[in-house]
């Protein structure tokens, strides 16, 4: 263990919104997500904007959609689960800052007092105000290289799919991550 990760905090949990999944998608990495983290999870409603991405053209999303598990079906072969989110009723506040998906993770990882994964800075933003710890998709990449999940080599051409898609990143290397 790097010094670097010794201060990070070990998430057993972790929830993740739509621009974290379209990432890993595009990179064709999303079979590392739990094997990064132990129990990965999303919202119905993140499922749903995925499903939406797909029908518009976006067909990397599906691989996001493959790497889902649905608790209710028993065949869903994935290693994220899809929980369902009480945040219309608990906390509908969420909804006037938020899209549905957003909201929704947003809401489970408040009420489970774990940590939510995404890129967006508006739901960063509101996620500070309920004290919910973010990390995104180059903090997730890192993560999956300490537990030796994906190369280092692996995870810099990840990086750079992001790049070349318009997703900023805001290190040249991954290992930059790993030594800071």
């Amino acid at each position: 263990m790097t010094p670097a990760s010794e201060s990070r905090p070990s998430y057993d949990r972790l929830y993740l919104d739509t621009t974290v999944l379209a990432n890993f998608a595009a990179a064709d990495i999303v079979g590392v997500i739990p094997e990064t983290v132990d129990n990965p999870r999303t919202s119905y409603a993140v499922r749903a904007e995925l499903n939406a991405g797909v029908t518009a053209g976006f067909d990397s999303l599906s691989r996001a959609l493959t790497g889902l598990s649905d608790p209710l079906d028993e065949s869903a072969g994935g290693g994220i689960t899809v929980a369902g989110s009480l945040v219309r009723q608990r906390k509908p506040e969420l909804l006037d800052r938020l899209a549905a998906g957003e909201a929704s993770v947003l809401y489970q990882a408040w009420a489970a007092g774990v940590p939510l994964a995404t890129d967006d800075r508006d739901v960063r933003t509101v996620a500070t105000t309920y004290g919910v710890p973010t990390t995104g998709s180059v903090g997730l990449v890192a993560r999956a290289v300490e537990r030796d999940a994906l190369s280092t080599d692996a995870a810099d051409a990840a990086l750079e799919t992001w790049r070349d898609t318009g997703v900023s990143v805001p290190v040249d290397s991954v290992t930059r991550l790993l030594t800071d």
